[in-house]
């Protein structure tokens, strides 16, 4: 019986880049060398997302809180002349939820914030002038 090999070790292996691994340094390196090929692959993953979520409005899920987060994450039509609070009202959540699923999408995919989105300035100024209005904060000062 032959010993296992890994598949690197053939010479039938494919050694192209593997878009999907963003976490190596190296891998960074490569993007920014390839930045047109990222760029295209990135708007065609846009657009294909913008079709997904197309498809489920119209399908259905027109009153899911993660549709709409994902929707207001990467600027989709669905989310234009409409805002998350009249989007969390007709879908039964608060903006907040909605708010949290759009950056926990954001943060899983990599993908920039849509224009629709807060810029982190603004969350900051909100965070200092309006955070912890009920003294809640369980590292009180004394």
């Amino acid at each position: 019986m032959s010993e296992l090999r890994d598949s690197s070790d053939y010479s039938e292996a494919s050694y192209e880049h593997d878009f999907a691994s963003f976490d190596d340094p190296k891998d960074l390196a490569f993007i920014l060398a390839n930045s047109h090929q990222y760029r295209e692959a990135s708007e065609y993953m846009l657009g294909l997302l913008n079709n997904i979520v197309t498809f489920l409005f119209n399908h259905g899920y027109h009153k899911s809180p993660q549709l709409y987060g994902i929707a207001f994450a990467i600027g989709h039509p669905i989310t234009i002349a409409q805002n998350m609070l009249d989007v969390a009202r007709k879908t039964n959540v608060t903006k907040a939820a909605i708010s949290k699923i759009a950056m926990d999408f954001l943060q899983a995919t990599g993908l920039p914030p849509s224009a629709a989105l807060k810029t982190e300035l603004a969350k900051n100024i909100y965070k200092k002038t309006n955070g912890n209005k009920r003294n809640t904060r369980s590292d009180s000062q004394n």
